[in-house]
């Protein structure tokens, strides 16, 4: 009798502490589904794919800090039934959704479907054309990017512009989508991509002129192995205290460039980027950059080189002395052999 009695009261007590339990993880499901995910609010745009498992979404949205379990976040769109519901495209959530609304943006209306690309070697002016094509507001966004004010707001320096930090690569944005997010956007993922060689979020003049030099090399260059080669010729020339004439940096600072460099353009003393008439660095980059751009500009080949000339091929032949630069201009540009 007292061994029943016994295993009755064990029972009981196990029997408690499972109702304890179960009415503790609903509590804490409830909670969960219903709780912001974070205090900081982010606009995170995700891609997902048609017939992307409810597990790969689950994951892929706790990676980018949308939701903090993704093990809770599967079970609860599989309890909810709503697992045919979601929606392949360009999704956007905010890092402070709770879990119900960010499963409320899968399954609902998708309308976030403009995606683009940014190269590396595009400026703000071709940034702003391509926006435009897209029906977004490029030219608000060309203003914007070439505001002193909104440049120092987000780099914390006296940066004429923001050219050189938008961040090359693929944007997924609302039609709808405003100017100041999209340069916010880009200026996050360059900062994302470069985090490599430096901390952006504290630019300074070592740093700006850096991605200056960056911007030439992307310009420049045409094949990965040159690029250290190029901003090698860069730092060079800029110890020796000679003129930079570098190319894509005059082109850049032709209003309408039609496509032909001319002597009167080298010779223009009014262009500001002629790195023919002026010594040292061009007052500002003159495109986004390429990882092995910037990598170029940290990372520069040790050489003394001071000249470089096409080959036509996409491909440079490097000198060090001026006799050898006119040499191979002889036989490449001129046509001599």
């Amino acid at each position: 009798m007292k061994r029943l009695k016994k295993l009755i009261i064990i029972n009981t007590v196990l029997l408690f502490i499972s109702v304890i339990f179960v009415i503790y993880a609903i509590f804490s499901f409830q909670n969960f589904i219903n709780q912001p995910n974070s205090n900081i609010k982010k606009k995170v745009y995700v891609i997902i794919v048609p017939n992307q498992s409810v597990l790969s979404i689950s994951e892929e949205l706790q990676r980018q800090n949308i939701i903090k379990r993704y093990d809770w976040f599967y079970y609860y769109i599989r309890l909810s039934g709503k697992s045919k519901d979601i929606k392949s495209g360009v999704h956007v959530f905010y890092t402070n959704n709770s879990p119900k609304q960010t499963l409320n943006e899968l399954i609902g209306k998708n309308r976030n479907d403009v995606i683009f690309s940014i190269p590396p070697g595009f400026d703000i002016k071709s940034i702003a054309h391509r926006l435009n094509r897209l029906g977004l507001d490029g030219n608000e966004f060309y203003k914007l990017a070439n505001s002193k004010s909104y440049a120092y707001k987000l780099l914390g320096y006296h940066a004429p512009n923001m050219e050189g930090f938008l961040g090359a690569g693929d944007y997924f944005v609302e039609k709808k989508e405003t100017p100041s997010v999209l340069i916010k956007l880009m200026f996050e993922l360059f900062k994302k991509d470069f985090s490599d060689f430096a901390d952006f979020n504290r630019i300074d003049k070592s740093l700006y002129d850096k991605v200056i030099i960056a911007s030439m090399v992307e310009k420049e260059a045409k094949v990965n192995s040159e690029r250290p080669l190029i901003a090698s010729v860069i730092y060079n020339r800029l110890k020796k205290s000679m003129l930079l004439q570098i190319d894509s940096s005059v082109i850049y600072g032709i209003k309408d460039f039609n496509g032909k460099l001319t002597l009167k353009d080298l010779e223009n003393r009014e262009n500001k980027y002629n790195t023919y008439m002026h010594k040292g660095l061009p007052p500002t980059p003159i495109c986004s950059v390429s990882y092995e751009s910037l990598k170029a500009a940290f990372y520069p080949a040790k050489t003394d080189y001071l000249y470089f000339v096409s080959k036509n091929d996409g491909r440079h032949v490097f000198s060090t002395t001026l006799k050898q630069q006119n040499y191979w201009v002889d036989i490449f540009q001129k046509g001599k052999k």
